[in-house]
């Protein structure tokens, strides 16, 4: 571990928020993560990175978003601390779990499943929250992404407070 580097933690989800339940996790998930002094690295975007980064910037924590674009998207949210425009579309869907030290999954669709599965594959710590549908809830359940052995283990969380204390378990875990 390098002497004062800040833990990353990525938040990744659909980008387009489905319920009410889960702008709640996802904004208490960046709650929790501003809290917890850590810094929460997400694709930019609306939906689950909108939520958590609002959760972020209410507590006065940092944010960071790798881009899929540049800084003039539209798309872009407004609670960003740190804007990393790629110009890489999807592709930056590599960046976000790499950039982390673990990453806790919201719900989501293909470009999260993505994400989930180069955080398996790069060994970083994977929380899943299992009350909200989608590639969160199927990962979760499932326990793996593939046959490979992996000394990550994908857990679950109900809840935003209780993905960012796994999550930090983790890495702090790895990092002694």
């Amino acid at each position: 571990m390098v002497i004062g580097k800040k833990i990353q933690i990525g938040v990744i989800g659909d980008s387009q928020i489905r319920s009410k339940a889960q702008y709640d996790i996802s904004y208490e998930i960046g709650k929790e993560i501003a809290q917890s002094k850590a810094i929460l690295i997400c694709g930019g975007r609306g939906g689950v990175m909108e939520a958590a980064c609002k959760g972020v910037h209410d507590i006065g924590g940092i944010s960071v978003g790798i881009l899929p674009t540049n800084e003039t998207d539209p798309e872009v949210n407004e609670y960003l601390t740190i804007r990393i425009p790629t110009l890489m579309n999807q592709a930056r869907n590599a960046i976000v779990p790499l950039a982390s030290d673990g990453v806790i999954a919201c719900g989501g669709g293909a470009g999260t499943l993505t994400e989930i599965t180069f955080a398996w594959i790069y060994q970083k710590p994977i929380v899943c929250i299992s009350s909200i549908s989608g590639w969160s809830q199927k990962i979760g359940e499932r326990g793996f992404i593939d046959h490979q052995s992996s000394k990550v283990q994908i857990l679950t969380a109900k809840t935003g407070k209780d993905a960012v204390k796994e999550v930090l378990a983790i890495i702090l875990g790895f990092k002694q």
